[in-house]
């Protein structure tokens, strides 16, 4: 990876992909034409992405600095279509050029949302015939939209949850995808022709083209089930760990503490780990809310995907696992989690303004050699 052009430090951090702390991203920091390299085996398939990881993300995130990253199943192939969905939001000035200055305040939501960075009549389309099967691939982008898209008188599929295939797929009318996640759907024609759009709730924009093109095969899904991951043992355990989401008049916290520019790592609640051992985590969401601001958040553990384990208390509905997880407000939610490697690992939400903001921690996992971590950049 090469900063080829910006004057700004950055770092680039492979989101939901299971990796050595030293190939996360964040401890590779470039200078404007400095290198990285990255090498590492990939163990999983999904859909994944990737974006900078230096402090203060936003201003680097939100000029589109991201790209999709896909490990294909083989049984992918057999689709009548594969589309990957990148959805952001932008905000236009009065001449309709993109305005960074205005986006840059507290959780800002743009006028304009893009499909793979493109919008309107350029949004390329999805097109199929009755009968037919494709694959759409949503990757939430945004720096602090949560998209809920619907596409009228279809339904959706839902096969994988930030990239971990599911045992139990599941249909549904319309997704809500928050900053950071990325769903999996199928899509089955039930039209012989015409043109659909799948639209988001906001639609400033954002309507992707489903073209029908006559009647064609009536396919069946090609979609193998994952086998069962869930950690053992976790009945009524209680958690190892409360997060407690809030904000206050300057910043967002975890537990009353904010990871700020000046403040020390010390001054944050870190929690200390051991490989390979299964924790629980239950993130409180208490915020009470800032001035044009959500008080949902989205929280994205580095190093892995974790299982929900319940919410509010009770079972989820199927096995889960996901990377990045949207907490409602005056809602808490159990997850379990266990580190395959050792490192200092970012937990924090993925709104970024509340990320840059404060909201970020770390998971401690020493290594039991001795042998000592990578410098962390945050």
């Amino acid at each position: 990876v090469t900063n080829e052009e910006m004057e700004q430090l950055t770092s680039l951090h492979w989101h939901g992909l299971r990796v050595p702390i030293d190939q996360d991203g964040p401890s590779e920091v470039m200078n404007k034409g400095d290198e990285a390299d990255f090498a590492f085996t990939l163990n999983m398939t999904g859909t994944h992405w990737y974006h900078p990881h230096q402090r203060p993300i936003l201003p680097q995130l939100n000029t589109g600095l991201y790209a999709p990253f896909i490990v294909k199943e083989d049984y992918d192939s057999e689709y009548a279509g594969d589309y990957v969905l990148t959805l952001d939001d932008w905000t236009l000035d009065s001449s309709n050029k993109i305005d960074l200055e205005s986006s840059m305040g507290s959780d800002v939501i743009g006028n304009l949302e893009t499909v793979n960075k493109r919008s309107g009549n350029d949004i390329y389309p999805i097109t199929l015939k009755q009968g037919e099967i494709v694959k759409l691939r949503f990757i939430n982008a945004s720096t602090a939209q949560t998209h809920t898209i619907s596409l009228t008188g279809h339904s959706f599929r839902i096969t994988h949850l930030d990239g971990h295939k599911l045992l139990e797929p599941y249909t549904v009318q319309s997704i809500r995808i928050a900053p950071g996640e990325r769903y999996d759907a199928e899509l089955k024609g039930i039209k012989s022709s015409g043109t659909y759009y799948i639209r988001n709730t906001r639609s400033y924009g954002m309507r992707i083209p489903v073209i029908y093109e006559g009647v064609g095969e009536d396919m069946t899904s090609p979609f193998i089930p994952g086998e069962s991951e869930a950690f053992p043992g976790l009945e009524g355990k209680a958690p190892d760990k409360i997060y407690t989401l809030s904000s206050n008049s300057t910043h967002w916290t975890i537990n009353d503490k904010a990871y700020i520019d000046d403040a020390p790592t010390k001054d944050i609640d870190i929690f200390n780990a051991e490989l390979n051992k299964v924790y629980i985590f239950r993130f409180d969401n208490v915020d009470p809310g800032r001035m044009m601001s959500t008080r949902y958040h989205p929280m994205h553990l580095h190093g892995g995907h974790f299982q929900v384990i319940s919410i509010n208390g009770e079972k989820p509905p199927r096995e889960m696992w996901k990377d990045t997880l949207e907490i409602p407000p005056n809602e808490y939610i159990d997850v379990a989690v266990k580190f395959y490697y050792p490192g200092d690992w970012m937990l924090h939400c993925h709104i970024i303004d509340h990320e840059d903001g404060g909201m970020l921690t770390m998971v401690h996992v020493p290594d039991p050699s001795g042998t000592p971590l990578p410098e962390h950049h945050m």
